[in-house]
């Protein structure tokens, strides 16, 4: 089974719904207040740009050193002595993620799920380690 095909495939699924990103954020804003006083003030037309971006490079840490060393850029910033994201936190964040997913993805199954999970594994291994 190419995980990497299931995940391009079930991504491209998912872009092709304009409000992707805005049910991502619905769906974690949903988790807790603090989530979303996170973003107050954010402009967020310009942070679903950048979760774009940080999807592909957390997505490309298992196949790419300059992948691994931005993602270890971006838990840096986001860990315990940036924003102060919490292990729980990121899972909380991926649980949404999957959940936008289910929603905008027509096909997805819990196949296309563990193709987001595995997809996603080392990228968020790196994450954890500095939230943790």
């Amino acid at each position: 089974m190419d995980f990497n095909q299931l995940f391009n495939d079930s991504y491209d699924r998912c872009h092709r719904n304009e409000a992707f990103f805005e049910i991502f954020y619905a769906k974690f804003f949903e988790k807790g207040e603090r989530f979303k006083l996170m973003f107050d003030g954010v402009d967020m037309k310009k942070q679903m740009t950048m979760m774009k971006a940080s999807l592909m490079i957390i997505m490309l840490a298992s196949t790419s050193d300059s992948a691994r060393a931005s993602v270890k850029v971006y838990a840096l910033r986001h860990g315990k002595n940036g924003l102060g994201i919490s292990e729980d936190d990121l899972t909380i964040w991926f649980m949404c993620l999957l959940e936008a997913v289910a929603i905008c993805d027509p096909d997805f199954s819990e196949t296309v799920r563990d193709a987001w999970e595995h997809c996603f594994e080392d990228g968020l291994q790196i994450m954890r380690k500095e939230c943790g």
